[in-house]
Order: structure tokens, then sequence, then C-alpha cells
């Protein structure tokens, strides 16, 4: 329950002694963008875990979203052919790929031994580091946070942030205002560091789900705003999502968009489709969340019951020319440019970048900013990219 440095050094220490026929596999995520999303991390680590079962592979999860499996030798190959297909995964959706360090135990210990020692004094110097987390606390504190959130107003955890409509420069509107629980204020309100221990973490999230169904029916129920949320594959087909489709209190076919991930929708396409499906069949407005530009091919794939398409913005769009500009823009076009949202927009800049693209539905910090000052009105967009001034 608890990250699990100490008990690794261990078995390195024993390995040191016996040279058992086993491989470590150290993967390291933190590298990965947004891994500390919830749904990524769960699908991610799902994904691995599921392998590494079939494989009799002991796993330790380890700060910083790090891992490591210890395998037979016999069954490495097999165990390390599944990270390199789930980093292929990745790279092809353009994310980093999976860091992976291979140890053989059987003829080099000693290089193990002391890369376990390092973490360990890693984590022993951290800020946040109790001799005493150990896994009758972590489920202390699971018990006590399940409990509370359970009855508790959760209204402080959430936060708010808009997805934006620039048609219309002068007079921007909302399109809807997604809501989501804020890991930090989670860790600051109960004092336990959730995202250096995996297992307290993906179980804490997994409450959030459900919690943020309770708080729409019960707390908003007389919204007359439009929500966004996100939600996992696990919940929507879960009987708890069933009763909240089935509660008259909040409508949440005028007034809500669920976005599902697209991580999820790569790595379960069965489950998504049967998620989806249960989705559409109650008239429910989807959204796929986190889409990276280069992944947006394979969308025309996806099915048109599929609302919004939510791109990640990237550094890389601002210096697209030639024909990867126009590649992109015709996927757009094929897409369908009322279904795009742009965001995690960085800045104004990005905002620019992403108006000389056609893409009018943003969203981010520079989305914001944009907001909080007064723009001049403006015309449409002449062919050359840019704008004119209304006279």
């Amino acid at each position: 329950m608890r990250t699990r440095e100490a008990d690794l050094l261990a078995l390195a220490a024993k390995a040191a002694d016996e040279r058992p026929d086993a491989v470590a596999l150290l993967l390291d995520l933190s590298h990965v963008p947004h891994i500390d999303d919830p749904a990524f991390f769960r699908v991610l680590v799902g994904r691995l875990q599921e392998r590494a079962r079939q494989l009799d592979a002991q796993r330790f999860d380890l700060a910083d979203h790090r891992i490591c499996f210890i395998v037979r030798t016999a069954a490495a190959a097999a165990l390390d052919a599944a990270v390199k297909s789930l980093s292929a995964m990745l790279v092809a959706h353009g994310k980093p790929p999976i860091e992976e360090t291979r140890f053989t135990l059987h003829t080099r210990p000693e290089p193990f031994l002391a890369i376990c020692r390092d973490m360990i004094r890693s984590v022993e110097n951290r800020p946040d580091f109790h001799e005493e987390d150990d896994e009758d606390k972590a489920l202390a504190a699971f018990l006590a946070i399940e409990r509370n959130l359970a009855v508790a107003d959760i209204s402080n955890l959430l936060r708010e942030q808009a997805i934006v409509d620039l048609s219309d420069r002068a007079a921007p509107s909302i399109l809807a205002i997604e809501i989501f629980t804020s890991i930090q204020a989670l860790q600051k309100l109960y004092g336990i560091p959730l995202t250096r221990n995996p297992w307290l973490f993906d179980r804490i999230t997994e409450i959030l789900d459900r919690r943020m169904l309770l708080h729409l029916s019960r707390d908003r129920a007389r919204t007359d705003r439009r929500l966004s949320i996100n939600i996992h594959l696990s919940t929507i087909l879960s009987d708890a999502f069933e009763t909240f489709l089935l509660d008259q209190r909040f409508d949440w076919r005028r007034n809500l968009i669920f976005e599902l991930s697209h991580i999820e929708m790569i790595d379960e396409p069965e489950r998504f489709a049967t998620a989806l499906r249960r989705l559409i069949d109650r008239d429910a407005t989807v959204a796929v969340d986190a889409v990276p530009w280069t992944s947006l091919p394979h969308m025309l794939e996806t099915s048109p019951d599929i609302r919004y398409i939510k791109m990640e913005w990237a550094p890389a769009l601002a210096n697209l020319q030639g024909e990867d500009r126009t590649r992109l823009t015709e996927t757009l076009d094929r897409l369908g440019r009322h279904r795009i949202v742009l965001h995690h927009c960085p800045d104004e800049a990005a905002v620019e970048t992403a108006l000389s693209l056609g893409i009018v539905q943003l969203q981010g910090w520079g989305v914001d900013a944009r907001l909080a000052r007064p723009v001049a009105a403006e015309t449409p967009s002449k062919p050359d990219g840019k704008t004119r001034p209304r006279r």
C-alpha cells in the first residue's frame, strides 16, 4: 500500500547473496505528460500489471511514478515485450517512451542493489517522508478519507475552468465549465502525500469519481450551467453510474458533458465501445479527452456520436508549416472543426496559434488570460490567417 523502496532493497540485498534466476525491470513513468492524471496512470499501470500477473512477476510500486517488476529470467522477455509495446503506443500518440532499466540478478545483482540504495535514500530525504509511513497507516488513511468523502461537501476540493468559444472574438461565449478534483487540495486537507503512494492514489481517485456523481446530483442539481467532467470507464460501467443516470434531481442530458480518456479508448477498445454505447443510448453528450494532435487521423475512424474531441496543446503546433500544416488542417476539416476543443493552452500565444489553425473552442490558462482583458472587435480571418480590425 505504501511505496516499497524498503521491500525492494531487502530483495536486492538477498539477490546479491543468492543470485536468483530472475530479472528486475525498473520502469520510470515520471516524465510522461499528465502521468498525475488518475485515469492515465491507472490505465498504464493496469495494462502492465495484467501481463505481470500472467507471468507471476512481483510488482513494487515506488515513489515518483516508478515501478519495478521482478520476474523469472525465462519470462522476462515476455514482460519486456509488453513494456515495449506500451512504450511504442505512447510514442505513436505523441508522448515520450517509458524509461526502462533491466538488471540480471543471476549474473550482476550489484548494480541493482546500488540503485535500490539510491532510491531509498532519495525517499528518506524528501520533506514529506516519515518512517512511520507503513501499510497500516496507508490503510487507515484510506478508510478515513473514504468515510469522510462519503458525507462531506467536496466543493472546496473542486476547481473549474471554462471551455470557451471564440468564434466571435469580441464576444466569447462559454461552451461549458469543466469541474475537476484538486489532488493537491486533497493532499493538503488530509496531510497525506497521495501522489507518492500508488495504492492510496488509485483507491482515492476511484472514490472521487463516485463522489463527483453524488455532488452533481445533490449539490449542483439546480445549476443552469453546462458542466463537463472526466470519468473513467470503470465508473461508467458500474452500478453507481446507473443510479446516477436514473436520479431525477440533476438534468444531466441538458447540463453535462462526459469526457472519456483517450488513453482508455486506445488501450481498452472493447470496454470503451461498451461504455460509449451506454452513454449514447441515453442521449448523453460525450467528449474524448487528451487526444494528441498526432493522433487526430485515428479519430476519423471513431464514432460520429462523439460530440467533442479535446486535442492537447503541443508546442510543435506553433511551428507547423508546409505539408504538416496542410495535413493537420485537412484532418480538422474532415473531423469537423465544431467538434474540436484545444485544451491546456498555456498562454495567449497558444491561443493565437489555435485561431490561426481555425480552432475556436479553447481551454487553458491562456484562454483565461485572454478573457480577463478587453479584446478589440475583429473581423473573420483572411486567407493569410491574419485578422483585420473593424472600422
